[in-house]
């Protein structure tokens, strides 16, 4: 019988993070317009709420799947959301050039966000917030 096609090592954690980052983006850019084309909230403030949905949605998705809950919460979540945060300056920086220096409309500026946050994300992820430990409590 044929051995199935399995994906090792980075790459798995790499597409998984990809399913993951996906839906927590698409919630996030749909969110987001959402409050601001049918609730009126102004683009800079739409773009925070639907990046906290966001958020929520991409810890659990990571630490439960991408990274096969190897963390624990105690030294992941901290770190989650320092990340969270870093990407979330990064985030409403390009939202903000795009929008207020240029001119843009707020759904222009999330194609660079869903490009560069979600790569500099994995990167981080991978090496300094879901580091398995050796030794459970």
């Amino acid at each position: 019988m044929a051995k199935p096609f399995t994906i090792p090592g980075v790459p798995l954690q790499a597409a998984k993070f990809a399913v993951v980052g996906g839906g927590a983006t698409l919630v996030h850019v749909l969110a987001a317009l959402s409050y601001n084309s049918l609730a009126g909230v102004a683009p800079l403030w739409a773009n925070f709420l639907a990046f906290l949905t966001a958020v929520i949605m991409s810890y659990t998705g990571n630490w439960f799947w991408t990274f096969n809950g190897e963390s624990r919460h105690i030294h992941a979540l901290p770190r989650f959301a320092v990340l969270s945060l870093t990407c979330f300056a990064l985030n409403q920086s390009i939202v903000y050039c795009v929008v207020e220096w240029l001119g843009q409309p707020l759904w222009l500026a999330m194609a660079p966000v869903v490009i560069v946050v979600p790569a500099f994300g994995f990167w981080l992820s991978r090496s300094r917030v879901f580091i398995a430990n050796k030794i459970r409590v």
